[in-house]
């Protein structure tokens, strides 16, 4: 897949790339934007053996392995069809590439993100620049006393463990009770758990199911 700098992020079929494709192409864009994700992941390594913490940020994986290809984050926002003035919330943001892609292609809707590592929000808002419609939060997800804020999407990846990830597909369950959302899931872990946990997602709507990811409606 070649990068062209003058459209970073091409609205492709998702049937006319792999998946290393769309990762190979992702470090393109990242070097494109400036962001400086190998970098700090072995600043985030270091501090975290210094300080003898075990956080489930992924910070073992390639930065390619837990973040979303850019191709796929321009199909998705093409499917969910959001209307202007729309919220979208990302729930462990990571380098917050979904922001990029928001900002260039759907600049009347608002981004919310959030990320358990402080440097990772750091860097993205570093890249993105001064913005009034994107928010990046240092936030961890699974503390009890997090509460989602309102939106029309929410986005989940595999972000934690599977009590972190079954904490927040709960916490979507009480949002959904006074409005209606969509939610992307992505990854296994979430995928599973939907199916097998929240009927309210996946069997009131017929959820719309792609290799890696799901949309589902409330």
């Amino acid at each position: 897949m070649p990068f062209h700098p003058e459209n970073p992020f091409p609205l492709l079929d998702l049937s006319s790339y792999t998946y290393q494709e769309a990762q190979e192409h992702a470090i393109c864009v990242d070097a494109h934007l400036g962001l400086r994700c190998e970098s700090v992941e072995k600043e985030i390594r270091a501090q975290a053996k210094e300080d003898s913490l075990f956080l489930q940020n992924w910070d073992h994986l390639s930065v390619q392995a837990f973040q979303t290809p850019y191709v796929e984050i321009r199909n998705i926002l093409d499917l969910l069809k959001l209307n202007s003035g729309s919220v979208l919330v990302d729930l462990g943001c990571a380098y917050a590439r979904m922001a990029f892609v928001v900002q260039r292609h759907h600049p009347d809707i608002q981004f919310l993100g959030f990320e358990l590592e402080g440097l990772r929000v750091a860097e993205a808002q570093r890249a993105l620049g001064a913005t009034t419609l994107v928010d990046l939060q240092t936030t961890d997800l699974a503390k009890a006393e997090f509460q989602l804020p309102p939106a029309d999407v929410y986005f989940i990846f595999d972000y934690g463990t599977e009590a972190h990830v079954r904490k927040t597909l709960d916490d979507l369950k009480v949002m959904a009770r006074s409005r209606t959302i969509q939610v992307v899931g992505r990854g296994r872990l979430t995928r599973f758990l939907i199916h097998k946990e929240h009927p309210w997602l996946c069997e009131v709507e017929e959820p719309s199911h792609y290799s890696h990811f799901s949309i589902y409606r409330s």
